[in-house]
């Protein structure tokens, strides 16, 4: 039987080279890369959007859907509250629903720093040496926050049309990589 506290899953991810025909032509994948784009998006009427791409390249298990695709998983939104998007390694993500626990977390009055801090903290907590990922929560207010794990540094862009026109750029410190 497989300890969970100790991987994710029946498997074992391949990172080399020649793991499937598709990386022939692909750079040399770790552990560390993630190709998810999450995106929110809130309009000047309070609409509010998440969307989320990703192909899954390192951390999917052949055969299952993207956790992307899974409300709750890769984005959530409630407009009455707030969205959020997560990156990560999705086979432990979707055991946490990180997306859909930041939301709630600012439904219950936390800003979304503290709840990307906090729904990142759930996974972390059981996964601290195998996952490596981050979070991006905004309230309907248009408060924003970042919180990442496992890797030195996570970017991510934020453009608000009330405070400037250009697009911000802003990197989150993270936690988790003392041994990095």
């Amino acid at each position: 039987m497989v300890n969970s506290t100790k991987k994710c899953g029946p498997y074992t991810p391949d990172f080399s080279e020649d793991s499937s025909p598709s990386r022939k032509f692909a750079r040399k994948s770790h552990r560390f890369d993630h190709d998810t784009i999450g995106m929110i998006a809130l309009d000047s009427a309070g609409k509010m959007a998440v969307g989320t791409s990703t192909n899954g390249k390192n951390h999917k298990i052949p055969g299952r859907s993207s956790d992307s695709a899974i409300p709750g998983c890769g984005g959530f939104v409630d407009e009455s509250v707030g969205g959020a998007v997560a990156t990560g390694d999705g086979d432990i993500m979707m055991r946490f629903s990180p997306a859909f626990l930041a939301v709630e977390l600012m439904r219950g009055g936390m800003s979304p720093q503290k709840a990307a801090e906090v729904s990142l903290n759930r996974i972390t907590t059981k996964y601290p040496d195998s996952y490596s990922g981050a979070i991006v929560a905004a309230s309907k207010d248009g408060e924003y926050g970042a919180a990442c794990y496992g890797i030195k540094k996570f970017p991510y862009s934020v453009r608000d049309s009330q405070q400037s026109s250009k697009t911000r750029v802003i990197e989150v410190e993270c936690t988790g990589n003392e041994n990095l």
